[in-house]
Formats: structure tokens, sequence, C-alpha cells
């Protein structure tokens, strides 16, 4: 006879005994647990609270009685079992961390925990605030209550047994440190940086004292204050972090000749460190204060004065020159201010100069004025005339620097400035900003194609700009070939404007005529052992303008304008106009009036540097060749519809003829670009070419 706890299993199969193991056992994990506490009950099961019940231990116990290994234990087990039946306990496994949780949750219940002395800060003085003790669970009792109870298979029903915990810091324990924080508090912490000097109340640091309990293994406590140091730290970085901060400022660097110098120092960017301001500020207020000299993280800049050789620029690459005399006072303002902005830009290794980018916007704020313009088909005034000065000069010093040119602009039109001192035309580079919106601007850049920085050099002595470039050593070789010239385009007829604000009596010529004209300058750029880098063709197209008088309202029809005025013969394709002497008497064909011309253009188009196949080239007697893919049409079809040899195309159809043949590169449709109508110049862009 064999019993389990208190269920008999002797004479039942496996399955029942399990059975009936297994009902036992949850009955016993559904016992209730209830404790009383005034008019308070608490209950829970003994599942709940951490028990369970392994009857599959039990039940194999149980089949092992009489199944022993040796025939005397077997005799044994048997004969015991026979005579006073075999018992066998419940095995049975408890989790002491459920039981604690449920207790803690009547700690809280009961409401009387114990409470440690604490200091309290107040107004800059610190007080005690004494300890207080609780009630709570007597843990160790109802543990054994739950134990005894189970060893009757049953639950407990009790009142609940409580104890008084004692507050582990006594007021008594806090004197010492009373004494510690009173004498923090008598003094403030000065945070020092550089030329400033902060003062920081002790009563502001006061509100990041941590008070901290400390319990050991025994049960005892200890008690200790400080600040809390990652709260301290992001107040210290709100209030000082905005003062403190500092960007890094590149150097300003020159050439003296020589080498590379810093014409200003640069300046390492500061950051502060407030994690380590926060632990020095600790020290300091539980100290005896004094100042602090904040923490930084440093950042050098990127132009940094004092590493200059890591930038790599060691040689004069290329240089520009042009000359601006006879210049109106206004232009020479505007080509002054423009190459001291310029001066210093710094290109970086693969990156792109672009000149909008070095001056920025060209407004009155940075010392620009009104000055002369190419502004549409006309010349007129605005606002930085004569900058292009200063982007022509920075042009041919990138242009003999062999450097690849990404977007290049040549003016619209034939402008003298720029081909004195010996320049020869085709090498001027024209900028736009026709709005605010950097987006719209036509500007001038090129390409740094080496992996160390160059230099942008830029000043004036009154009479001419100069620009030189410095950077790495390159070694290349650069061949110029040109200027190798178009076909022409008749000059427009002459013009009269009144201006309602001009002084009475005014006539003046604010726009002297000049005919149209195409050219070429050729660059081939090859590296120090001769091999080919870069070949590309600058073409320019200068348009065709015409005389126009600025008349006062009094003068109107004043003009010394001559409607049977003849044109001088136009120049043949391939030669310069200003070189060319006629041969023959001037044409017959008088010039046509306002109401029977209307404008049309070509826009220029940027180009890119393209392979040598691409190019046109130059024939002794033609002047041009027609490749399947020419920038050049052939001279024997003509640019111009021109009835009668009279330079001007009917009114009904466009100024201009497609050549038959372009690459795609610098030729676009025909647009009409606006035209005359009485005294008013009508243009559908109104977009404005800084001359």
């Amino acid at each position: 006879n064999v019993t389990v706890a208190d269920v008999a299993l002797g004479g039942l199969p496996m399955n029942e005994a399990a059975t009936a193991l297994e009902a036992r056992g949850n009955a016993i994990e559904a016992s209730a647990v209830t404790f009383t506490h005034g008019d308070n009950s608490w209950s829970a099961t003994l599942s709940d609270i951490g028990v369970a019940i392994d009857e599959q231990a039990a039940l194999e116990a149980a089949e092992a009685i009489g199944r022993e290994q040796s025939a005397g234990d077997r005799l044994r087990s048997t004969f015991r079992t026979t005579r006073n039946g075999s018992f066998v306990s419940l095995p049975m496994t408890f989790d002491n961390a459920k039981l604690d949780r449920w207790l803690d949750q009547i700690d809280q219940e009961l409401g009387v925990p114990p409470r440690n002395a604490e200091l309290r800060i107040e107004g800059g003085t610190v007080s005690i605030v004494p300890e207080v003790d609780g009630e709570v669970v007597d843990r160790a009792a109802v543990l054994a209550m739950v134990t005894v109870n189970l060893q009757r298979l049953g639950g407990t029903t009790a009142e609940l047994p409580v104890t008084t915990k004692v507050a582990t810091v006594r007021a008594s324990d806090l004197e010492s440190v009373k004494a510690t924080l009173t004498s923090a508090l008598s003094h403030p912490v000065q945070v020092t940086f550089e030329r400033s000097v902060w003062t920081i109340p002790a009563a502001e640091i006061a509100r990041f004292v941590d008070q901290t309990v400390t319990t050991n293994v025994q049960g005892g406590a200890s008690f200790t204050i400080g600040l809390n140091h990652d709260e301290l730290a992001a107040w210290l970085e709100e209030r000082f972090g905005d003062e403190i901060q500092r960007d890094p400022v590149n150097a300003e660097v020159g050439w003296n000749g020589e080498r590379l110098v810093s014409v200003k120092e640069s300046v390492d960017g500061v950051a502060l460190d407030a994690p380590k301001l926060a632990t020095a500020v600790e020290q300091a207020f539980f100290g005896s204060g004094g100042n602090i000299v904040a923490p930084v993280d440093t950042t050098s800049p990127e132009i940094d004065s004092k590493n200059l050789g890591a930038l790599g620029i060691t040689t004069l690459l290329g240089s520009g020159q042009s000359n601006y005399s006879g210049s109106s006072d206004g232009r020479a303002t505007n080509v002054a201010v423009g190459a001291s902005l310029l001066n210093g830009t710094l290109i970086p290794p693969h990156g792109v100069f672009s000149f909008n980018d070095s001056i920025g916007l060209i407004d009155e704020e940075k010392g620009f004025v009104e000055a002369q313009v190419i502004d549409g088909e006309k010349i007129g005034k605005d606002i930085g005339g004569g900058i292009c000065q200063v982007s022509t000069t920075v042009f041919r010093a990138a242009f003999l620097a062999g450097m690849p040119i990404t977007e290049w602009w040549p003016h619209r039109f034939r402008i003298g400035f720029y081909e004195l001192d010996g320049w020869e035309p085709g090498l001027d580079a024209s900028i736009l900003q026709p709005t605010d919106d950097p987006a719209t601007w036509a500007d001038f850049k090129f390409e740094n194609p080496s992996d160390k920085w160059m230099l942008v050099e830029s000043w004036t002595d009154g009479v001419n700009v100069w620009v030189n470039l410095y950077g790495a050593d390159l070694g290349y070789d650069v061949e110029v070939t040109g200027p190798s010239w178009g076909s022409k385009s008749q000059m427009l007829p002459p013009q009269e404007i009144v201006d309602d604000e001009a002084a009475p009596g005014t006539v003046t010529l604010s726009q002297a005529a000049g005919i149209g004209e195409e050219l070429n300058q050729y660059r081939v750029v090859k590296d120090r052992e001769g091999r080919l880098l870069w070949e590309r063709s600058f073409y320019t197209k200068y348009f065709p303008r015409g005389d126009i008088w600025k008349v006062s309202k009094d003068m109107k029809g004043q003009a010394p304008i001559d409607p049977n005025a003849k044109f001088p013969p136009l120049p043949p394709a391939g030669v310069d106009s200003k070189t060319w002497t006629p041969g023959q008497e001037l044409s017959s064909i008088a010039a046509p009036t306002t109401e029977t011309w209307i404008s049309g253009e070509l826009q220029p188009q940027p180009v890119a540097e393209v392979a040598p196949e691409q190019e046109w080239t130059e024939t002794a007697d033609a002047g041009w060749t027609d490749p399947a893919s020419a920038e050049w049409t052939d001279t024997t079809t003509a640019e111009w519809t021109d009835p009668a040899d009279s330079g001007w195309s009917d009114t009904t159809s466009t100024e201009w003829t497609t050549p038959t043949e372009d690459n795609g590169m610098n030729w676009a449709p025909p647009v009409d670009d606006g035209s005359w109508t009485g005294d008013t110049w009508v243009a559908p862009d109104g977009s404005a070419q800084s001359g």
C-alpha cells in the first residue's frame, strides 16, 4: 500500500495514479493564503506566492518502491510496504521572489514605510529632517506560517505579522554632512574663459545636490552627498555653451614673393566640455571655491596659419592682367571693390572656383556703385558696372595656367577695355547677377585639377587689375592659337532715347555703334611629359550694335542721326575688323530705320573641354573648315540673310540663319530678343549682363 501525501496509489494503474496526483497538486497550489491587519485583508494562492508541486517526481518515487537494484533492498521494501504501508512526501518548490513581491505590495498598502533622515536646503540654509521608523510585514514570520501550513497540505489564514523597521539613516548621522554643505553654500564659484568671467551663486549649484544612502550587507547604511553630474553638466552647457562656443576661423593667406604667408592668423574653434566643467564645479563647490578655467574641446581650422605647408601652395601657375584706364570713377570703384573681394580666395583640392561665390552678391553694402553695364541689347547703368574687368582678369590667369574651364560666358559686345596692353579679343569673361537668387546667375568657373590647394591673388594699381594663381607645380604646357575670325554682321541703325530725368539741353551718345563678328581662341594643355590633358576652342560671338543717343525731353528729335547715312562695308570673314582696311567705297545702301528692323540673337551656351577630334581647324585660304561636327560653318554658307548686300534681314524673318552643321555646343535657335517701339526698348527677359 503506497501513499503519496494523502493520496493512496496502491493497486492503481500508472495513468490513474498520475491523474490522482495531478489533481491533488493543483488543489494544493490553489489553496488560499490570507492575512488580515485591522480593516485590511490580503489574499493570494500558494501558486501566486511561488509554491509549485512536482507531481511527476512524486509518481516516479512511488513507482520505484519494490523495484530497488538489489534483491535484499527489494525484499525489505516489500516487507515494510506489506506490514506498515509506504509513504512518499509530495515534492514542491518555493520561489521566494514571488513571495517578496506580494509582501512588497502589502508594505505599500500598509503605508507606514520608514523614512531616513535627510538634509533640506532652503534659501542657503541647511537643516536636518529627522528620520521616521516604519511598520512593515514581518517576512520571516509570514514564511514560517506558510511553511508550516504547507506541511499540512493547506493554505494559511492569519493575522498579518508586522514589525517595526528602523530608518537606516538617523538625524545624528547627518551632523557632519550638514556642516560640509553649510560650508559649501558660503562661497560662489567663478568660471573664466579667456577674458570672460562668470559667477555662479552657491544657491544655484545647491539645486543639483544629491543625497545618497548606501546599505551594506550587514543592513547598515552610509549617507553621502554630491552633485547630480549629468543634470549639472546639462545646465552648464545651456548656461555657458553658446557664450564659449566659437567656430574655427580660417587664416587669410597671401604670397610674399617667395612663399605662402598668413595675412591674418587663423583662430581655433572651441566648444565647452560641459562634463569636465561639471566635475570642476563640484570640486570647487565642496572645496574652497575659487576660479575655474572652463575646459574646452579645440578644433583646428581647415586653413591653419600654424600649418600652411599642408596646403601645398608653392608655385605661380598663371597671371592675368587687364587695363581699365579711361574708366569712369564709378567703374573704377567697382573694379577695385571686386578685386579686393576676390583677393585671397582659396580653392580646395579638386574643388571648383566660382567668381560669384568669391565676391558674393553685387550690392551697395559691399561698396559697389552705379556704373556702365551691358544691358540686353544696349549699354546702360547698374550697380557693379565694370565687375567683368575683374572676372576677365581671373579668366586670363586660369586660361594661361591651363585650368579646366567649366563655365565661361564671353561678352556680347566687343569692348575696348579688354584689348588694351596687347591682349587679344576673345579673352574676356562676363558674369551675370540678374536677381538676388544665385540659381539665376551666370558665372565664371574653373576646376582645381590637383591634390593641393590653390590661391587667387588679385589687386589693382588704379589703372590695371592683376590676378595671380598659385598652387602646386603642375608642369603644364599651355599652347594658345588665335584669334581665328569668323563671319561678320552689320551694325544696327542709330536710335534716339528720351530720358525724362536728363537735364534740359542734353544730347549724349550713350552707346557707340559696332559690327557683329565671330572669333575663336584655341587652347591645348599638356602635362610635363607632353601628354595631352585637354584642348578646347573658346568661341565668342560679338553682337552688332548701333549708336544710341540719349536726349532730354526738350531735345527730342535733335539727336544727330542722318536717316540717309550709309554703313561702311563689312570686312570679310576670317579677318579682324579692327585691323582691316576697306578696299572699296562705302555701301550705297542706306541704313534701315527703326520701323523696319527687328533684332534677333543667338544666345551663347557654356561649353566644356572637348576632345581634339571635335574641334574646327583653320585653313590658309577660307579660314574655316567644316568637319562632320564643326563649331563653325563653311564660309560658303552665309550666316546672315543679306538681301541686296544690305547687311539687314527682311523684317518678316529672323536676323540670323542657323549654320548648316554645328556641334550643338555653342549655337542655339534664333530668338526674338526684343525691339524698339518709339523711344522705348522692349526686352522679353529683361536680363542684364555686367560689362
